[in-house]
């Protein structure tokens, strides 16, 4: 069954400053486990571009321990950009408040950002890649991630329709590309500039995605999320 990640904070930070209250934060981790959502990405872990963002922009280890340990069933993830990567910021997984991390790549940047999942992983960190932009995946960026040697590392690797411009047969065709070089948890993250983010990603829960990603009212860059109210009434009771 696919799992759900929401991302209302980190990418609907990009419509806030990454500046919420606790309070905001707790009741959003209520309402999550209330609709057994697996994964809440809380935030960013990045300290470059850092002027007039708020905390969620950098979550550090002390910040958000406390929503760690009230984060009752949900998995509690942060986001990294492989630009904004300083491997000083990920000391160790085992003493950090983080369930998983989740990096973010344009295609061009993939073989660096492969070697990032595995200084993480060395580390005791459960990694998630993001595949931006995937609609200029080209095969040479698909023979980077074949001849990779570490796709064990990786918990899931996510096409993303970072500009909210891919056609559902594009989702359907990078899903097959990716799934035909030996990744089996492909997962998919929609953004609805085209009004496409539902119907992408019921293709994409339709080829067997193993997690795709939703926010609170749509919020988010680039035209917004999937809401996760369209979400759910679209799949409710099937």
């Amino acid at each position: 069954m696919t799992k759900i990640l929401d991302c209302t904070i980190r990418d609907g930070g990009h419509c806030a400053n990454w500046d919420f209250s606790d309070e905001c934060i707790y009741n959003l981790m209520s309402t999550l486990n209330q609709n057994e959502i697996s994964f809440f990405e809380i935030g960013y872990r990045n300290f470059k571009d850092r002027e007039g963002k708020g905390n969620f922009y950098y979550c550090t280890p002390d910040f958000i321990k406390n929503f760690y340990g009230n984060k009752g069933g949900l998995n509690l993830g942060v986001m990294v950009d492989t630009k904004r990567f300083n491997e000083n910021d990920f000391i160790n997984g085992k003493e950090d408040y983080v369930d998983f991390v989740r990096i973010a790549t344009h295609p061009e940047r993939i073989g660096e950002t492969l070697s990032i999942a595995e200084t993480l992983y060395k580390r005791d960190y459960t990694v998630m890649l993001q595949l931006m932009d995937m609609t200029k995946l080209t095969d040479e960026h698909y023979q980077i991630l074949e001849s990779w040697s570490g796709k064990n590392i990786p918990k899931t690797v996510y096409l993303a329709d970072t500009y909210g411009t891919a056609k559902t047969e594009e989702v359907e065709k990078h899903y097959k590309k990716l799934n035909n070089i030996g990744y089996k948890n492909i997962s998919f993250h929609a953004h609805n500039h085209s009004g496409l983010a539902l119907v992408n990603t019921k293709k994409a829960i339709e080829l067997g995605a193993y997690s795709v990603d939703v926010s609170q009212d749509g919020i988010g860059i680039n035209g917004g999320n999937l809401s996760f109210t369209e979400f759910d009434k679209s799949f409710a009771h099937t």
